[in-house]
């Protein structure tokens, strides 16, 4: 009886964590958390999932870029996220902002969301436990195309753990011997980011799978979902000041092709066009309007 209730309780622990929405899920790791960046997951030649790794060279690889995700908020409602570089902790500087004010990014299930999605180009993130998932092209809510980005929970291991433990630094006669192995076998001075905890913990996922289990049960939470009136005002908030940097957007576009130096570029498109259009070499050929 002990044990049947042991997972029961355990089973009951992971549907929860797993169904997490992508807030939670973001706020359950603390302020700013820190992640290690990946350049996607793919198919190798036999078929087997491989995490992709930036390389130099064949056999090279570069290690992993370290960020920090700060979750975004507008009048108290969680609005996205930033995804910064660790070494230039300043929004202003961050590689990717998913933002619903911005007016790009929808929030697939809220609030109950489970995708942040951008609208324009049919893409969008998914957190799932230690991982973060950027996914390229969406053919419905549970079917994906690929992943083109995984941000794993920095001192996650293969056992999905996270720790804040890091290792003590090799010294003396081993640190020369750790050296000259990576030298020798990943053709680098610098560690393996193959042998790092995080690297082991996503490859012993299968990412599709995990992704495709979490999208089926948060769409499935979705659609026996009500909005709330203060879900729709929340909804309603955000909308507003999405609409208001639309018009901030477009103002300002419409100011520069008004100005003299906007309608000097519009004209010199125009001359190119008409010049283009009687050009004597092909399409392809003629780069000039000046030729």
């Amino acid at each position: 009886m002990k044990t049947i209730l042991l997972f029961f309780i355990a089973s009951v622990t992971t549907s929860t964590f797993a169904q997490q929405t992508f807030f939670e899920n973001i706020k359950a790791k603390g302020e700013n958390p820190v992640y290690i960046e990946y350049p996607g997951v793919g198919i190798d030649n036999e078929g087997k999932q491989s995490i992709n790794l930036s390389q130099e060279r064949v056999g090279q690889y570069n290690e992993p870029q370290e960020v920090i995700v700060k979750l975004l908020n507008h009048e108290g409602i969680d609005s996205g996220i930033a995804i910064i570089d660790k070494n230039d902790n300043d929004e202003k500087g961050s590689q990717y902002i998913a933002d619903f004010t911005k007016n790009r990014q929808t929030f697939t299930g809220f609030p109950n969301t489970y995708i942040v999605y951008e609208k324009v180009f049919n893409e969008g993130y998914v957190a799932i436990g230690n991982y973060i998932f950027f996914i390229d092209h969406f053919n419905s809510r549970t079917e994906f195309g690929d992943i083109r980005r995984v941000y794993v929970l920095k001192g996650t291991t293969p056992d999905g753990e996270a720790t804040s433990k890091t290792n003590k630094k090799k010294k003396g006669f081993g640190k020369f011997l750790n050296k000259a192995k990576n030298i020798a076998l990943n053709n680098s001075a610098g560690p393996d980011p193959r042998k790092a905890p995080e690297y082991k913990a996503l490859s012993q996922e299968n990412v599709r799978k995990m992704v495709s289990d979490y999208l089926t049960a948060m769409r499935e939470k979705q659609i026996a979902y009500t909005l709330t009136s203060k879900d729709e005002a929340d909804l309603a908030t955000m909308q507003k000041e999405a609409d208001a940097y639309s018009k901030y957007i477009k103002d300002k576009n419409n100011a520069y092709w008004q100005s003299p130096e906007g309608q000097k570029t519009l004209r010199g498109w125009k001359l190119a066009d008409e010049h283009k259009a009687s050009c004597l070499e092909t399409a392809e050929s003629c780069g000039s309007p000046f030729h």
